[in-house]
């Protein structure tokens, strides 16, 4: 039986349910129904396990479900439980409420800087040049072949250049 983790969503791009574990990253199987692309992908964990044993990777632990009570204790400075509370009475809330609500904004704005951050590298993987590859620049008077190894010093610089004449 297998302990790891099964998602499944349908990819319009692919028309096909897709699989993956989390336990797994990289690991994806396809299938027309949602029962296919489990099993496809209970068969590729079994080849992933197949594959660490016989390098002597670590195998993943499964992961399991926890459960959570809601209920944390915090301990925090006396002038900024003050503060904290002055701002909740401000705002007609309970300082519980007004505490899961700046927990929550900034969650939220943290995840979104990192996919912010993740979509800004790779836009900058697709768009600057490779080791293998240089970048072709033409001005009026002159063409540049930017290397990415290359440093930008003293290049020439023309009136027409600059947008003066």
């Amino acid at each position: 039986m297998l302990k790891y983790s099964i998602n499944l969503v349908w990819s319009e791009e692919d028309s096909c349910y897709v699989a993956t574990v989390v336990e797994f990253p990289g690991l994806s199987a396809f299938g027309e129904t949602p029962e296919e692309a489990a099993e496809e992908a209970k068969i590729a964990v079994e080849g992933f396990l197949k594959v660490y044993q016989e390098d002597g990777c670590q195998i993943p632990k499964p992961a399991i479900l926890k459960y959570f009570s809601g209920q944390t204790r915090l301990r925090l400075p006396k002038s900024l439980h003050a503060a904290l509370t002055q701002e909740a009475q401000k705002e007609g809330v309970s300082l519980n409420t007004y505490l899961v609500s700046l927990l929550s904004d900034r969650h939220i704005s943290k995840q979104l800087e990192k996919e912010l951050s993740d979509l800004k590298n790779l836009v900058l993987l697709n768009v600057l040049p490779t080791k293998e590859q240089s970048v072709k620049t033409n001005s009026d008077t002159h063409t540049h072949i930017l290397q990415p190894d290359t440093a930008w010093t003293g290049l020439p610089v023309n009136s027409k250049s600059l947008g003066t004449q």
